[in-house]
């Protein structure tokens, strides 16, 4: 399952967290004879699952008293009346119980088992032995929530980062590679790159920072989670730049000459890609007069093969941003 789950996409990762979390509370709740509260317990598995961070145990904790102050709150409440009227008020006394008594985090939790107790209609008769059931749905909504989110979260994740972020340096350094070799050769220009193939891989890059914001973590294992995560921002700025030059490349007149400024220029970008190197220097950016002449020889526009120049310099300084943060990381003691 660890060595799967870096393969999995954000999107199918979180479907199999909800699957698993509403099968396991379900069948939890059919063993222990409690449907009739099936659907609390469903409504807490489904809200509680948390996409970018394991959710740290006093976090638990409150958003099981905000819970509970809601539930409470309701059932109190509707012993004597109900009505959307009733609710409403149910939840005023809810938010000030829960901010009164230091359970913020369990605010949005408090506020959805008072409401979901109004559209269940099971708050209408008071009795211990009801307050204990959806107590116990709500405990078991939370519980499987936690387990499915941990169960699908990627084991390792820091020393899975290298292998993950190489992967997205390969699959740029293709499509450049496609792209000079269309503009040489000619023919059949390579279909434009998809952002889709490379975003989700980025934001895996970016979530460790969000996870261990609030959890007591190691200093060196924090240092790595900001370092990984500014270079899923340096990816975001690198696949934002090479969509604004592709379609620019795309209107050159093919095939170029070969050995041009522009083919070295591509080439150039493809090893920084491949093999970052702090130490290396980066290409000498060439003047606009070089340019021009480059447009002249391949008998291309100059104002479009300026912009492209701009582009591709913008790239260099990105991809030279990114040689330093990985040596930094190969360095943090």
């Amino acid at each position: 399952m660890a060595t799967a789950l870096p393969a999995l996409s954000p999107l199918w990762r979180n479907s199999l967290r909800t699957w698993l979390a509403a099968t396991l509370t379900i069948g939890i709740m059919l063993w222990s004879g409690r449907t009739s509260v099936m659907l609390l317990g469903l409504l807490v598995a489904v809200l509680f699952i948390n996409d970018n961070e394991l959710t740290p145990l006093r976090f638990v904790s409150q958003m099981v008293g905000g819970a509970l102050i809601g539930i409470l709150t309701a059932v109190v409440l509707q012993a004597f009346t109900s009505g959307w009227l009733v609710t409403a008020l149910g939840l005023l006394i809810t938010g000030a119980l829960v901010r009164g008594l230091g359970l913020l985090k369990g605010l949005s939790m408090g506020y959805m088992g008072c409401w979901a107790l109004e559209i269940m209609g099971t708050g209408k008769h008071f009795t211990w032995a009801l307050i204990f059931d959806l107590a116990f749905s709500v405990v078991v909504g939370i519980a499987m929530a936690q387990l499915a989110t941990w169960a699908f979260w990627p084991k390792r994740s820091l020393q899975q980062l290298p292998l993950l972020e190489h992967r997205l340096a390969e699959q740029l350094s293709e499509q450049i590679s496609l792209m000079r070799q269309w503009l040489i050769n000619g023919g059949t220009p390579p279909a434009p790159l998809r952002s889709q193939e490379l975003l989700p891989q980025i934001l895996l890059l970016q979530q460790l920072r969000d996870q261990r914001r609030q959890t007591p973590t190691p200093a060196r294992v924090r240092r790595l989670s900001s370092r990984w995560a500014q270079t899923g921002s340096i990816w975001r700025q690198l696949l934002r730049q090479w969509m604004l030059v592709e379609p620019l490349l795309l209107q050159l007149t093919t095939p170029l000459p070969t050995g041009g400024l522009l083919e070295e220029r591509l080439q150039g970008l493809e090893g920084s890609l491949l093999n970052p190197a702090p130490g290396r220097q980066s290409l000498q950016l060439a003047s606009a007069e070089v340019w021009l002449a480059e447009a002249h020889t391949s008998h291309s526009s100059a104002p479009l093969v300026l912009a492209i120049a701009q582009q591709l310099d913008q790239l260099d300084r990105l991809l030279h941003s990114r040689a330093l943060i990985r040596d930094g990381i190969e360095h943090i003691p």
